[in-house]
């Protein structure tokens, strides 16, 4: 399999948001809105149109119940409002439902079908306090496991601990930065992955749809674990997507074809105008992304304090952006200098925290002399 990834370079630090498929995605929102309050507390979750009508996210195993084929979850979401979410969801005529059960040392659980016929399962931790089921509070606290379809869940164990360099707990489990498990599970149905295909924007190289990962998980050093893939023969984007506010991402597959979207926050350089007649360099320049739009020193000031907000929050951007950097040393070197010679000055202050600096123009990368 070639030089593993190391894993304090690749390990998987914190999702970004979830992705699923649906036939009505209008119809889809407000069914979680209603049962649910939303969908969960901590991470948004998107819903693609789907190619195929009526597809979704189960598969069957031998796994879960040991020789005994069972239709399998994808995904457990955690609560703290677990006995009455089930009494609201059984009174509900459009949700089906397995029993709750009680597992001891293990917690609360119970498995639902959505519209489209995802079966997922609602978890309650043992040590929760139980909390009431409030109107404006969704019922979902967040994404705490993921069950991969595979052909040899030992294999595939090995790949994503040994290789591609992602933390174990306690257990033994795969966990990322945010605490979300990976389990694997045998596929009855060779081939089955976790990936969809929407209809909308994405395509391959000749124009088909192309199946997408259901989960967006930021690493750092993109460029280096992307040229690491490559290297070693895996199932890779042959290019990294740059998105700009929304930061760069490439799709890897696992042996088994299961897809994680692989993502790298990054800040957007731009430059501003002024109403003043001679404006300090700093006013001149603008740092933005998904997050913010916000000028050098409170931008440098929100990187090392870490308040970029919940989603972000622990994701110190690495790399910045200068997505216009021909028109910037044309039109303002004298700041472009000030500007470069700040941000290598606070990574020499901050080396945990140094910046990358991407040397665009538009599209393209400009070759520096």
């Amino acid at each position: 399999m070639g030089e593993s990834v190391k894993a304090a370079e690749s390990a998987l630090l914190k999702t970004g948001c979830f992705y699923l498929p649906a036939d009505d995605v209008d119809g889809i929102y407000r069914w979680y809105e209603k049962h649910f309050n939303g969908c969960t507390r901590t991470l948004p979750m998107y819903y693609g149109k789907t190619v195929e009508k009526g597809y979704n996210l189960n598969y069957i195993t031998d796994g879960w119940l040991p020789g005994e084929p069972y239709e399998m979850f994808s995904m457990r979401f955690e609560t703290d409002c677990i006995e009455e979410l089930y009494e609201r969801l059984s009174a509900a005529d459009d949700v089906k439902l397995e029993p709750i059960r009680v597992v001891a040392n293990e917690g609360s659980m119970f498995c639902f079908f959505d519209p489209q016929g995802n079966k997922f399962q609602v978890w309650q931790d043992p040590h929760t306090v139980t909390q009431p089921l409030r109107a404006d509070v969704p019922a979902l606290i967040r994404v705490a496991a993921l069950f991969f379809p595979v052909s040899d869940p030992a294999a595939a164990h090995k790949w994503y601990t040994d290789f591609l360099g992602v933390k174990v707990n306690e257990t033994g489990q795969p966990v990322t930065g945010d605490g979300i498990q990976f389990f694997f599970h045998k596929s009855l149905e060779p081939g089955r992955t976790l990936n969809y295909t929407p209809i909308e924007n994405h395509t391959t190289t000749d124009s088909r749809p192309a199946s997408v990962s259901i989960i967006n998980v930021a690493v750092h050093d993109l460029d280096a674990m992307h040229h690491r893939m490559l290297d070693n023969g895996q199932n890779v984007d042959t290019y990294i997507h740059d998105r700009w506010g929304c930061g760069r991402n490439l799709l890897l597959s696992d042996p088994d074809g299961n897809k994680l979207e692989l993502w790298e926050f990054q800040a957007v350089v731009e430059q501003v105008e002024s109403n003043k007649e001679h404006p300090d360099w700093k006013e001149r320049f603008k740092f933005h992304n998904y997050a913010y739009n916000v000028q050098v020193d409170e931008f440098l000031a929100m990187i090392k304090n870490d308040t970029t907000g919940d989603v972000y929050s622990g994701l110190a951007v690495r790399v910045i952006n200068l997505v216009t950097y021909a028109n910037l040393c044309e039109s303002d070197r004298e700041g472009l200098e000030q500007l470069l010679k700040t941000l290598e000055q606070f990574g020499k202050q901050n080396p945990e925290k140094a910046f990358r600096i991407l040397y665009r123009d538009g599209s393209e990368f400009v070759q520096l002399s």
